[in-house]
């Protein structure tokens, strides 16, 4: 149920107000899944695959067979309009990219910056009842745009573990 206010009938402090208690929780449990991972690696992951997903896993990468039938059953139309959206996503972007500079207009002093990428991000893709492939546009071209040299992306296996 959700419970509507008046905003004009609360005090600050009702708005700031949250009950944390269920937040610890949360952390409680993420972190002895981060504990668990750590400690036993892909093992750890494909059984939470399962607990979570109902997904028993193998593999935890996608094959190269596994992109081309995707690639193979995927709707002509739809794939040029996933290439249209990427270069605009791509054009924006690059007008975002800032330029090193070096300022040396006065004997002994110089000024400047530079800007160096990260090298390596995860992207996380969610998965479920619906597919948004604009979800891995927005978050790997303007990485890519920014020169981060490794992107990793996870989103949660099917039922069938693919």
């Amino acid at each position: 149920m959700i419970k509507l206010y008046n905003f004009d009938e609360l005090r600050p402090e009702e708005i700031l107000n949250r009950d944390i208690r269920a937040e610890k929780n949360v952390e409680d449990v993420v972190d002895g899944i981060i504990a668990e991972v750590r400690a036993r690696g892909d093992e750890a992951l494909k059984e939470y695959a399962l607990k979570f997903d109902g997904a028993k896993i193998d593999d935890l990468q996608v094959t190269q067979a596994e992109i081309d039938e995707a690639f193979a059953n995927m709707d002509p139309y739809f794939l040029e309009t996933l290439r249209e959206a990427a270069a605009n996503i791509e054009s924006f972007h690059r007008q975002q990219v800032h330029k090193n500079f070096v300022i040396n207009e006065k004997p002994g002093i110089v000024l400047g910056q530079k800007y160096t990428p990260i090298e390596k991000a995860g992207v996380y893709v969610p998965g479920g009842t619906a597919a948004y492939p604009s979800t891995v546009l927005m978050d790997v071209i303007p990485a890519k745009v920014a020169g981060v040299s490794e992107i990793v992306m996870t989103t949660p296996a099917g039922k069938d573990g693919r």
